[in-house]
Parts: C-alpha cells; sequence; structure tokens
C-alpha cells in the first residue's frame, strides 16, 4: 500500500473506512474507477490520478461487497467485513481480456446473466501491502453452487488440464447464479479460509462470495487458515 495514500480511520471511530489504490497487471494507476459500498449506492468514491481512494462512513461489524467500475476493466465485487476502524488495500483492476481468455480456454461461453469468481491463494492475508507468497496445489470444489471451477497455469490464466492451483495460486469459476456462491479450497497443509477483512469462512471450511449478473467476484484466500 502506498505510504501516501489519503489517510483513512481514527481509533475508536464509530463508522469504518477503507482506502487504497487501483493499478493495472503492469501497475499503472487506474484513474476514475468507481467504487461503491453496494447497488444503486449514491455515497461512491472515484480513483485519482494516482489510482487512490478512500471511502468513509461504512458500518462497523459489517459484511460488505463493494463494487468497482471502470468502462476499460471488468466489473469487480470485492466481498469484505468492517471489523476494524480502517484497512488499506492494494487492487489490480483486471481487464476484459482476462475473463474472456478464461472462458475460451475451457470452451466456456460467459453467460451475461450470471456473474464469476477468482481466487488466489496465499501464504497468509496482511494488511501492509506485503504480498506472501502464493500456494500451489490446492484444490477447490464448488458446495451447493453449479458453475465451471478452474485453475490457473503460471500466468495465472485458465488451464484445461490443471487438477490444482500452479504457482501463480490463481482459480475460480465461471457461471455462477446470482446470490450467495459457497466453494471449500483445500491445501495440501489443510483448509483454506478467509481471516479478519473478509467475509467470514462458514463451517466446514466453505468460503461464502457474493455472485453479481456481469461482475466478477475478487476473493483472496490463506491457505491453510490458522
Amino acid at each position: 500500500m502506498p505510504r501516501d495514500a489519503p489517510p483513512c480511520g481514527e481509533e475508536g471511530a464509530e463508522t469504518a473506512c477503507f482506502r487504497g489504490a487501483f493499478r493495472t497487471l503492469v501497475g499503472d494507476p487506474v484513474e476514475g474507477l468507481t467504487l461503491c459500498p453496494e447497488a444503486d449506492a449514491t455515497d461512491c468514491a472515484v480513483t485519482d490520478g494516482d489510482g487512490q481512494w478512500r471511502l468513509e462512513g461504512l458500518p462497523l461489524e459489517a459484511d460488505v461487497a463493494l463494487r468497482a467500475e471502470h468502462p476499460d476493466f471488468t466489473p469487480t465485487v470485492f466481498p469484505q467485513t468492517t471489523s476494524m476502524e480502517w484497512y488499506a488495500w492494494f487492487k489490480v483492476a483486471v481487464p476484459p481480456f482476462v475473463l474472456n481468455t478464461h472462458a475460451s480456454r475451457l470452451d466456456v461461453t460467459l453467460d451475461p446473466e450470471r456473474g464469476h469468481l477468482l481466487f488466489l491463494t496465499w501464504e497468509g492475508l496482511n494488511i501492509d501491502g506485503i504480498d506472501t507468497p502464493n500456494v500451489p496445489d490446492v484444490t477447490a470444489e464448488l458446495v451447493d453452487t453449479e458453475g465451471t471451477v478452474f485453475y490457473g497455469d503460471g500466468l495465472g490464466l485458465a488451464s484445461a488440464s490443471a487438477t490444482v492451483t500452479s504457482g501463480s495460486g490463481a482459480g475460480g469459476a465461471l457461471n455462477l447464479a446470482p446470490g450467495t456462491a459457497r466453494i471449500r479450497l483445500e491445501a495440501p497443509a489443510g483448509a483454506c479460509g478467509e481471516q479478519m477483512f473478509h467475509w467470514e469462512t462458514e463451517g466446514d471450511g466453505v468460503i461464502p462470495a457474493p455472485i453479481v449478473p456481469g461482475f466478477v467476484t475478487a476473493i483472496d484466500v490463506q491457505c491453510p487458515v490458522d
């Protein structure tokens, strides 16, 4: 997270404040991206010339599904929880060719009435902007949810032959019905899960994810969860 990102939140505050920065796949800032706390919200944030943004007044101890939209990038949902007064993220805006490449490689037609899920597996989740290594050899299983599960190759693009995550830690599921999808991920060292600033993992290691038609839902997963 850039050190000069807009300041956010105070200890003891009655509402939560998120801040962060959006970058392209090659690290350039994304200007003009709109980030809203819910559908049809008016209290949205817009990224500046450095890709930075700040969103204040969120309810504490609540699950939110932040929606990020920009004409040059795939609309994306980020499920977060406001368990702290502040949180700083670094996020990557996903260009349309990534989702289209996933579908092409899997010989799947993307349904505009459905949404999609992308996950990244990490050794640890953090709030300091320093990434931990991605986790390979993770398996994914949709629970009471229909869709096409896939795993990414070394570049994170779908591989029709892969049966586990590669060193990129990437995977996902396409054409999921609107609502809440549920997915279970298992690493060789144990079950994966989400902690602290993501939606809470349900029983038996099931991870819930909100699905919106025409959007990609992006989640970061710790493997194994502590």
